[in-house]
């Protein structure tokens, strides 16, 4: 017996010790062909919803970073850090036999994800805290202080100033996150401290203490899922029938006009999708349970229509939310806020801004971006 588990811790840590040297290896010699690649397919959806960038284009050439030798050297190491276990040999792998496992040992009713989470109906919510806080605006625990609120609302009155004067309109979204929206699928086991989360929050204090137009798609959302889905099952966005269903609170009140969704075509392209989130799981394959609408911009109405030029500054929502747009301006540019430049404004000579971020990113609306990048 005691040699049998020598043996076996023997086994185990020679497998431990040598993914990070096949990872090295791999890293010198380049990754093997085909290795974790996406299907064009797969990248083709995932680059319209916002979600795939492709990781050989430089996306911070033009932009002002800091220098990595201006950074400290822990955030240094920790980025190196982070790469390198991101790209362990066979972590995707790993990941998908470690979900499988925990969920057939509790009978489907839950996995093992440091980024996923099961809900119920099959429907898969974001857990991280590395990128945005989705969990604690759901549970109502990170809402804002009143400085915090008046510096956002501070910057967006400055930067519509701003905008006014070069003749731009400027228009702002924070789209609710999938669990406040799809609360009842969330798992008993998380409760919600406070119903008001925190982009509700804002929109609220926006709403009462300026005129600025502040769109907080919730209700229209709340309303619009009993009719269709608003949000992948599998994913964290949400789909082109919540992008149409949101925009149209926006043209509601900006413009005074809006459409609903028994009033436009979508088509289906898609009836087996599976999302970011089910691929962060290593689940890609055996979730393929979502439809991809598609808005058919000819079937919009053309009362709405706007001859001018749409420049949507957000971050991976906006995918889905632009090309719902090109139904209803002349033409659409769409940039993700980490990319963009000042002089956009020159390049693209947009007559409207739109800028947009996710519920789970929304104290972003403080960034200055649009004024001194």
């Amino acid at each position: 017996m005691k040699n049998r588990d020598k043996w076996i811790t023997i086994v185990f840590l020679i497998f431990i010790m040598c993914i990070p040297v096949i990872t090295i290896a791999r890293n010198v010699f380049g990754p093997a062909q085909g290795e974790e690649q996406l299907t064009d397919e797969e990248k083709a959806i995932l680059e319209n919803n916002g979600t795939y960038q492709d990781k050989d284009k430089d996306t911070t050439a033009d932009n002002e970073a800091v220098p990595a030798e201006q950074e400290p050297a822990f955030v240094r190491l920790q980025g190196r850090i982070n790469v390198f276990i991101g790209g362990l040999f066979g972590r995707t792998k790993l990941i998908a036999f470690n979900t499988g496992l925990t969920s057939i040992l509790t009978g489907g009713t839950y996995f093992e994800s440091t980024q996923t989470l099961l809900g119920k109906n099959d429907m898969f919510f974001y857990k991280t805290e590395l990128d945005g806080h989705p969990i604690w605006d759901y549970m109502g625990i990170n809402h804002f202080t009143e400085d915090e609120l008046a510096a956002i609302a501070a910057n967006l009155l400055a930067t519509r100033e701003y905008l006014d004067e070069k003749g731009i309109e400027f228009y702002m979204m924070c789209m609710p996150n999938k669990e406040i929206i799809y609360e009842e699928n969330m798992p008993d086991t998380i409760a919600r401290i406070n119903e008001v989360s925190r982009g509700e929050q804002l929109a609220e204090y926006i709403h009462a203490n300026t005129d600025l137009i502040f769109v907080y798609p919730k209700d229209a959302l709340l309303a619009a899922k009993e009719e269709s889905p608003v949000y992948y099952s599998t994913d964290t966005h949400c789909n082109q029938k919540g992008s149409f269903v949101s925009l149209q609170e926006l043209f509601d009140a900006a413009y005074g006009k809006k459409a609903t969704l028994d009033s436009v075509s979508f088509r289906t392209d898609a009836t087996d999708y599976s999302g970011d989130l089910v691929a962060m799981a290593g689940l890609t394959g055996k979730y393929n349970i979502d439809t991809v609408y598609v808005f058919e911009k000819e079937s919009a109405d053309k009362a709405q229509q706007h001859d001018q030029v749409l420049l949507f500054v957000g971050d991976s929502f906006g995918g889905f939310l632009s090309a719902v747009s090109k139904g209803y301006y002349k033409e659409v540019y769409w940039v993700y806020s980490t990319e963009f430049k000042n002089s956009m404004y020159e390049d693209y000579k947009p007559d409207v801004v739109i800028w947009e971020w996710a519920e789970r990113y929304c104290e972003e609306f403080a960034n200055p971006i649009l004024i001194t990048k």
